[in-house]
């Protein structure tokens, strides 16, 4: 019975697997749009938009802000080389300043203005080291000149520091930054009203009259570090120098800081003119006031150095008057064009 089912299923596995004959393809011919084939009308294609071709962009060079040049601070050391001063100054190649036993006062000055150096120069500051000798219209971001005092006796203590006598706002800033540190960095007191009238005309701050200068617009001071005559002042001064040092350069870095560099009218020093005393005299004062102490009376037709100008009256350095500058009237006095006759060798 099995052999009769296999045998036909045999058959028909044998006949179902033979290979079938080819299948013809009709040739093809050009392949036609449906819709053209059904009688439509194709719709025609939008034009091709050209691709806009951008330029290669050149590659811009980022814009350089330069590095701020490094304030300049020039340290003279007051009397160094006074035997070098040129011609102009001859008349104090002989000014050695201060001593006590066997240092000499240029030798205090410049073992602080080393001292300062270094301070400076560690806070990225350019220092000029300068002899009693100024180059010609030296010009800085700030000009101090360090010294020292003497006395014929011992009592005598403290330091001061004066700017020029036609401050710019600049020298005054300077002036109170130096101020504020040194007796706080010293604990030495202030020798107040000690200035002296050489203290604000010092020769290195007149570029009116000398060529070896600082420049008009460079703010300036000079200080008095103490007395060198002084058991107390020297005991700083001598023993511990660093102090005083640090007292000057926090004072100067101070400045720097606050100062505004693009500030160039903080640099000018006020413009005034020179003043000769009108035909009815006129009285000096130590106040801008006619309640104050009277100084002195001038003589018409005295010439006069005008330093300020306030409220109706100048503060004025007059020639005959040289102890202290004074305050006068300014309906007492007329413009003169003259210029005023700064003391020389040969008319003292």
């Amino acid at each position: 019975m099995l052999r009769r089912i296999i045998f036909p299923l045999c058959l028909i596995f044998l006949v179902g697997c033979t290979q079938a004959p080819p299948v013809a393809l009709a040739p093809t011919g050009p392949i036609i749009p449906v819709a053209e084939a059904a009688g439509m009308v194709a719709p025609t294609p939008p034009p091709l938009t050209p691709t806009l071709l951008l330029p290669t962009p050149t590659p811009v060079e980022p814009t350089r802000i330069p590095t701020p040049a490094p304030p300049r601070v020039g340290l003279q050391v007051g009397h160094l080389n006074a035997d070098e001063l040129p011609d102009e100054l001859a008349r104090f190649r002989t000014s050695t300043g201060a001593r006590y036993n066997d240092v000499t006062e240029a030798e205090l000055n410049a073992d602080i203005a080393r001292r300062v150096q270094v301070l400076l120069e560690a806070e990225g500051v350019l220092v000029d080291l300068l002899p009693a000798t100024i180059p010609p219209s030296y010009a800085a971001d700030a000009f101090i000149t360090i010294h020292a005092d003497g006395s014929n006796g011992t009592a005598a203590r403290g330091w001061k520091v004066a700017t020029p006598w036609r401050a710019s706002r600049a020298s005054q800033q300077l002036l109170a930054a130096v101020a504020a540190s040194y007796g706080p960095a010293t604990g030495l007191p202030e020798d107040v009203g000690g200035i002296t009238v050489n203290m604000r005309g010092y020769y290195a701050f007149n570029n009116r009259r000398h060529t070896h200068a600082i420049a008009r617009t460079t703010p300036a001071i000079i200080i008095e570090t103490g007395f060198m005559t002084n058991a107390a002042d020297r005991a700083v001064l001598f023993g511990q120098p660093d102090r005083v040092a640090r007292g000057i350069a926090e004072g100067i870095l101070t400045y720097l800081a606050q100062r505004d560099p693009h500030d160039s009218a903080a640099l000018l020093p006020p413009e005034l003119p020179n003043l000769r005393v009108s035909a009815d005299g006129a009285v000096m004062r130590v106040a801008p006031n006619d309640e104050a102490r009277r100084i002195t009376n001038l003589e018409p037709g005295q010439r006069i150095f005008a330093l300020d100008q306030r409220d109706g009256w100048y503060q004025i350095f007059a020639r005959d008057y040289p102890s202290a500058p004074g305050w006068v009237r300014a309906d007492q006095v007329e413009v003169s064009t003259e210029p005023f006759p700064f003391p020389t060798t040969t008319n003292p």
